[in-house]
């Protein structure tokens, strides 16, 4: 799967819209456009992501 830069950027927020400065709290990356398969239906689209490196998680935010 290949990423690439956004075109348009935004910044990065939790559910309370609190800012997140994690790797400067801006979204930049999105992964090529996929085709998604759910209960017999087909979606293209893209998917927003956040390099975490060597990391994890990014700290202090809760995931499901």
């Amino acid at each position: 799967m290949t990423y690439q830069q956004k075109e348009h950027l935004y910044l990065l927020v939790i559910i309370l819209k609190d800012l997140i400065n994690y790797k400067g709290g801006v979204i930049n990356i999105e992964i090529e456009l996929i085709i998604i398969r759910i209960k017999g239906k087909e979606i293209t689209m893209s998917f927003n992501i956040l390099l975490l490196g060597n990391n994890k998680v990014v700290l202090g935010i809760l995931w499901l």
